[in-house]
């Protein structure tokens, strides 16, 4: 169906006995030691090399103190929006935050200088690293014009859109040349999510100074993969992005998905290193998600598979660095901060603080240089001389104390015992007799650490256990729907916004009782859906139930959300044997679904899965042999040298979508969609070919075959089973269906609803003598309703269209436009509609509901009660 929019050092092999010291690779903060000295380095000796070098007396610098032994900020983005969020920064508070840290003397490098040992940073300037995780499109947007081509500036490039991150760093480094260029985009496939520029944003990421790291391929836990997954996952990105730089790039830095990392020493092995060849990976660092200055990578402390980060928003700002919301003035940290003495070559710190120096970490032709503050001239010992005022005390004195990450939190951090227990009991308490160690109505282990007692989970934590790792761990089990809504109630229920403490007891908010039934609510096929469209990425966070807030609002009640989009991408979580085999499923986007239906029934939605059918890439790569054939070469059948189309009429083919169709309906939808139920429409479509030409000599027989078999093993089930068309069917040129296959007069005996993608804007100029045919919504969308119910006359099929809320080749696009399209479906009588926008942005489309008028929908109580469960 066409849419709108078509998503270097040397190091030495990882030890057995480094990876056993490595829990998790979940620390909200590394745990100290009583290590001697050298021992931390033993541990990372795999990831960060070094050699022993001669320790120099005196530091010779006069930029003021310099201690390159203290924290360094690593700061965590995700994404960019208009409203300020959790995981969303807004981009006046993002200059805000650069402002700030310029203000208070901070340098930006990338996270690759820090895994390296090298900082060059100006002298009594402080390190800070910018990470960016999942490679969102807030954080590098190209502007298109209202062509919808790509602007370009004078001199030809691609304008980035200043309020992208990637703009707004850009602006500041010509505003502050002195403040560095550093930056880490932790990318996945998605790549910034605009199509067909992946490439040239990696390269000008590159060109300009900033770091691309590994985020993984699928952004899937790797706490549950197996070794050879770990290696497959990370190699394949890898590949990736020195395929689209268009060189070679050796990713050095993991930003760990969920902040969590395997739990045994193979799983830990392969995140470290693995692949050969293009996709031969070897990370240096792996990055956490939260919670508190990293240490120096001088510092024994530092354990480059376990690096803190600090996430930006107000409140972690304020803890992290004393900054009042939204100030870009001056603040003193309260913790001791990396400060450099301008030689890369040179390890400089306060004598007192050389027994957290590590000598191993050192590398070649660097040396460590000891200094005593109180031999130093008054204009260095002055916290005045400091950029941020910052006064250097010893690592051993009582200030250096009181400055660890946390303020004075260093004894909580390491303390094997609770010294408080966030639910208020006494720190002794044990537990009750009849704790389980399992879920009994979910008949499950609960995660290390966890106990159940009378319809109660508490968690015990550990070393290397943050709040995002336990809410993901604990997720299924309540009832919420992301894992970062939980994490918050954690924090929320256990007065935990705060690193947690070893030992302490963390209790679970909104435990379930037993794991949700979602039961497909019956409804006859005259249902006036009334819905609009969603990725799968989109129904699996918390942006659904906005949504479906102001759908509600608007008069709507039907969600069609993306089961299987047309890469063959699925999006929940399937058991489906050849689904697992082909690693269709892709994590990250649905985590539960039953949920997810169960509370779209409880508001009242009608929902439908959306299921793309023979428009497969996935399952056209993994299974060539299934694909349509080239008629005149018998070699698989390509769109435009593509392989994406897999053979209709294959039996194989069929069963796998049914399979699917028959697991979403058991979980729980209300019906099933079939989208690209048809064969293609682009490329050489004359040398089609597929494996039943004999005894099917026509594509419209192969599809009306499918349909039929498909209908008849649904309609059992209560369920309801729709199809998209091509919006031109309906006007019957001959051509239309002998390419596509789809003829409504046979579909419609099979169907219960059929919906024509009546989108004014796909049509040609001058097509039904309409010159430009944007201009004309109420002719297309009228006659093609009127067109496709006279089709299928006496089949009882219900003609329910899709509506252009999207801007494509609009002169005129808003609110009236889309107006305009409703008011003829209902003079045409239509049953009900759809809105499709690619993006999920439907404020225009609304307004646009909202001059026609609508009933709101009715309550889940009165759905259910007229329309029984079978």
């Amino acid at each position: 169906m066409p849419r709108s929019t078509p998503h270097l050092l040397r190091l030495g092999p990882l030890t057995l006995g480094a990876a056993l010291l490595v829990s998790a690779c979940a620390h909200t903060a590394p745990k100290e030691t009583a290590a001697s000295p050298g021992t931390e380095g033993a541990t990372n000796a795999d990831i960060s090399h070094a050699a022993n070098v001669a320790v120099a007396p005196v530091l010779k610098t006069a930029a003021g103190p310099a201690n390159e032994l203290g924290y360094i900020p690593v700061l965590e983005y995700h994404r960019f929006g208009p409203k300020e969020e959790r995981w969303t920064r807004t981009p006046a508070n993002f200059r805000k935050d650069l402002q700030f840290l310029h203000a208070n003397g901070y340098h930006l490098v990338n996270m690759a200088d820090v895994a390296a040992k090298r900082l060059a940073v100006p002298a009594g300037k402080k390190p800070v690293v910018l990470t960016f995780d999942d490679s969102t499109e807030g954080q590098f947007r190209y502007l298109k014009g209202a062509d919808g081509k790509w602007r370009t500036g004078a001199d030809g490039k691609k304008v980035i859109d200043p309020d992208c991150a990637v703009g707004m760093l850009d602006a500041f480094a010509k505003a502050h040349p002195d403040a560095g260029r550093g930056a880490t985009f932790y990318v996945l496939p998605s790549g910034f999510d605009q199509d067909g520029v992946i490439g040239e944003k990696f390269r000008y990421l590159v060109e300009t100074g900033r770091e691309i790291g590994n985020h993984t391929w699928t952004h899937d836990s790797l706490a549950t993969m197996s070794p050879p997954r770990i290696e497959e996952h990370l190699g394949k990105l890898q590949k990736f992005v020195a395929t689209e730089v268009g060189k070679p790039y050796a990713i050095t830095t993991l930003a760990l998905p969920f902040g969590i990392g395997p739990r045994d020493a193979a799983g830990l092995a392969k995140v470290v290193k693995g692949g050969a060849g293009p996709t031969a990976y070897h990370h240096q660092v792996l990055l956490l998600v939260g919670a508190n200055p990293a240490y120096s990578p001088f510092d024994k402390r530092y354990k480059a598979t376990a690096v803190a980060r600090i996430q930006c928003i107000d409140s972690e700002f304020k803890t992290w660095f004393n900054r009042p919301v939204g100030s870009t003035d001056r603040a003193r940290e309260p913790w001791v901060p990396f400060v450099s003495d301008g030689d890369p070559s040179t390890v400089s710190f306060p004598v007192a603080s050389q027994k957290h120096f590590n000598p191993a970490s050192l590398v070649a032709g660097q040396q460590a240089k000891p200094f005593d503050p109180a031999k130093a001239t008054t204009a260095e010992a002055s916290p005045a001389a400091s950029p941020a005022g910052q006064a250097a005390a010893p690592a051993s004195s009582p200030s250096q104390a009181a400055a660890e990450p946390n303020g004075a939190l260093a004894a909580t951090l390491t303390s094997p015992a609770p010294s408080a227990v966030a639910s208020g009991a006494p720190a002794s308490a044990a537990p009750a007799p009849q704790a389980l160690d399992h879920h009994p109505g979910y008949g499950r282990k609960l995660p290390k650490g966890g106990e159940y007692r009378e319809g109660t989970i508490r968690h015990r934590v550990a070393a290397g256990d943050s709040v995002e790792a336990i809410a993901w761990s604990y997720l299924r089990m309540t009832d919420f729907y992301t894992y970062p809504k939980l994490a918050q109630a954690i924090r929320d229920a256990n007065k935990a916004n705060r690193p947690l403490k070893i030992g302490e007891w963390l209790t679970i908010p909104g435990v379930r009782q037993a794991p949700p039934k979602a039961a497909l609510v019956r409804r006859d096929k005259t249902f006036p859906a009334r819905g609009v469209y969603v990725t799968g990425t989109t129904a699996g966070s918390e942006s659904l139930w906005s949504l479906v807030k102001e759908l509600k609002a608007h008069g709507g009640n039907t969600v069609v959300f993306d089961a299987k989009d047309m890469s063959g991408v699925i999006s929940y979580e399937t058991n489906v044997p050849l689904a697992r085999t082909i690693k269709a499923y892709r994590g990250g986007m649905i985590h539960d679904l039953p949920k997810m239906l169960e509370r779209l029934h409880a508001e009242g939605i009608h929902a439908v899965a959306r299921l793309t059918l023979f428009h497969d890439a996935r399952l056209a790569q993994s299974k060539p042999q299934w694909a349509l054939r080239s008629k005149r070469s018998g070699a698989p059948w390509r769109e435009w040298g593509n392989l994406v189309w897999v053979d209709a009429s294959r039996p194989e083919v069929q069963d796998y979508n049914m399979a699917l169709a028959q697991e979403l309906i058991a979980q729980g939808v209300d019906e099933v969609q079939f989208d690209y139920v048809r064969f293609p429409a682009q490329g050489d479509t004359p040398d089609v070919g597929w494996a039943t030409m004999k005894t099917q000599p026509t594509k419209h027989e192969v599809i009306t075959a499918w349909v039929k078999r498909a209908h008849e093993a649904i309609k059992p089930t209560g369920a309801l089973l729709s199809a998209d068309v091509y919006g031109v069917v309906a006007w019957d040129q001959g051509i239309d269906v002998r390419i596509t296959g789809q003829r409504l007069e046979d579909l419609g005996h099979h169907l219960d609803a059929i919906s024509p993608m009546l989108y004014p804007s796909h049509f040609y100029s001058n097509f039904d003598n309409k010159g430009y045919p944007p201009d004309h919504p109420e002719h297309f969308i009228s006659e093609g309703v009127k067109r496709t119910a006279k089709k299928t006359a006496g089949s009882g099929v219900v003609i329910r269209p899709w509506v252009q809320a999207f801007p494509y080749r609009i002169r005129n696009y808003g609110p009236a436009y889309v107006a305009r399209q409703l008011r003829a479906n209902d003079a045409a009588k239509g049953t009900g509609w759809l809105l499709w926008n690619a993006e999920n942005s439907y404020k225009v489309g609304f307004a646009g509901v909202d001059q026609v008028g609508s009933t709101p929908v009715r309550s889940a109580a009165a759905v259910s009660a007229s329309s029984p469960h079978p």
